[in-house]
């Protein structure tokens, strides 16, 4: 899957466009694992609760950067 960077001004739908993205791509690959990456961990909390309040998504990870980071090189290091 692509990766694709939402970006613009404070309350301009990027959060529900991101959430209706989400929900739409595991409606068609519903065994992927799609990542939202948040700059901290109050956003993810956010992003969380408001992805849950509409409907929720299995498969879906919400962190930070650094989350991510840590993520890949613990998969890196099942590859050895």
């Amino acid at each position: 899957m692509p990766v694709e960077l939402l970006i613009s001004r404070p309350a301009t739908g990027k959060t529900k466009r991101c959430i209706q993205k989400v929900q739409s791509v595991l409606s068609l690959f519903p065994l992927s694992t799609v990542w939202v990456v948040v700059p901290d961990r109050l956003q993810a909390a956010g992003f969380r609760r408001r992805l849950a309040e509409s409907g929720g998504a299995l498969g879906v990870r919400v962190g930070t950067f650094g989350d991510l980071y840590r993520s890949i090189l613990e998969q890196a290091r099942k590859q050895i």
